[in-house]
């Protein structure tokens, strides 16, 4: 496929613009009503939280929201998009328009390479790259190894190894042609490892405080231990802005990886009942599904890096990337449905779980020896 089709198809998978309408302006109203930074919108989610906390005595002299429980505007925008799919209900004529959220997440890390330099690449250093490239891979491997003990699919294995040792529904799409996994598979992936990353939402960030991981560790922890790209930022900026653009920036890494983790799976799943006489082109299988948008990002942080953008260009691009991670998670929350845990089945659900859960744990060691011998940041 040449690459004009190539992106043809791409385009051609979304709605159109005309019928999505009704679900993008919802999107963008309840974010303004969740508080989009910088636009001077008195009545928002936010303020009524601040209020509440400043009528309710302290605790500990700190307000119960923004302070305790650090209801951010990512918190709140993904929390009221959960409520309103789970409790209210989402009209039918939303939903076509629901499914742009990817497309504001992608425009936000695109206007996220804006925020760095090529000092903050050298930053990472060698022990960040390390980190990633071995909890990529040997994720893979051990899930791999453990849906053979469990005797699961050839294929299902495969899978489940791109959404939870790789990076999510990206690389669970892009390696589903290579180990022969069916649509109900596919689908099966994404919901163990979106409802993973569901857990690593609510979970990870106290979590992490009670243990007093830092900022930055906090941004290469999400990055290593939350599957897809959407809760890796999330997660971040639960946590604090510095620790979200850090997430977002070393995320951008773990998609890079994305080929050659396809290619690691497709050889270590190689069964007689995934090859079949079928020949596949990996080649071209991986760069029909390689996300553009990380090229995107690299373009706009190549152009930071030679100073093209003046300071107010760079504060400006800041504001509009937090507005599209903030639509984003509006209607990420909106397309997050609770019920659909429950119905993807137990055993495939339990090894993803119990992947992603010792990928977490090795993440949350490995990096608190990397603080304790000063090799972190």
């Amino acid at each position: 496929m040449s690459s004009n089709g190539k992106t043809k198809a791409a385009w051609d998978s979304m709605p159109g613009f005309k019928e999505s309408v009704p679900g993008l302006l919802a999107i963008v109203i309840i974010a303004i009503f969740c508080q989009l930074p910088g636009l001077p919108w008195p009545v928002t989610i936010h303020h009524l939280l601040q209020y509440i906390d400043n009528i309710l005595p302290p605790i500990n002299g700190r307000g119960l929201f923004i302070d305790l429980l650090h209801f951010n505007y990512v918190v709140i925008c993904l929390i009221v998009g959960i409520l309103i799919r789970n409790v209210i209900g989402v009209p039918k004529s939303w939903e076509k328009g629901l499914t742009y959220y990817s497309i504001f997440l992608h425009a936000g890390i695109i206007m996220l390479g804006s925020q760095y330099l090529l000092r903050d690449m050298a930053k990472l250093g060698g022990t960040t790259i390390v980190i990633m490239v071995v909890f990529v891979f040997g994720g893979c491997a051990l899930m791999v190894f453990v849906g053979r003990l469990f005797k699961l699919e050839p294929s299902l294995t495969g899978i489940l190894a791109a959404g939870i040792g790789v990076c999510g529904v990206t690389a669970a799409v892009a390696t589903a042609p290579m180990v022969r996994a069916k649509n109900e598979q596919i689908t099966y992936a994404i919901a163990c490892s979106v409802s993973f990353g569901l857990i690593c939402l609510v979970a990870l960030p106290p979590l992490a405080r009670a243990l007093g991981i830092d900022q930055y560790s906090f941004g290469v922890l999400s990055a290593t231990g939350v599957p897809n790209t959407a809760q890796v930022i999330a997660t971040g900026y639960m946590y604090g802005f510095e620790a979200g653009k850090v997430a977002g920036f070393v995320n951008i890494g773990r998609i890079v990886l994305i080929p050659a983790a396809a290619m690691w799976i497709y050889f270590l799943s190689m069964t007689s009942d995934i090859v079949g006489s079928e020949k596949i082109s990996i080649i071209k299988t991986i760069t029909e599904k390689f996300p553009i948008y990380v090229l995107g990002f690299i373009f706009v942080w190549i152009l930071n890096c030679f100073h093209l953008f003046p300071k107010p260009a760079v504060f400006a691009m800041d504001k509009v990337m937090i507005w599209f991670f903030s639509l984003s998670f509006v209607g990420l929350g909106m397309q997050t449905n609770l019920r659909d845990v429950w119905r993807a089945g137990i055993m495939g659900m339990v090894v993803g779980y119990i992947i992603g859960a010792i990928k977490l744990g090795a993440a949350i060691g490995v990096i608190f020896l990397a603080i304790k011998y000063g090799w972190m940041g």
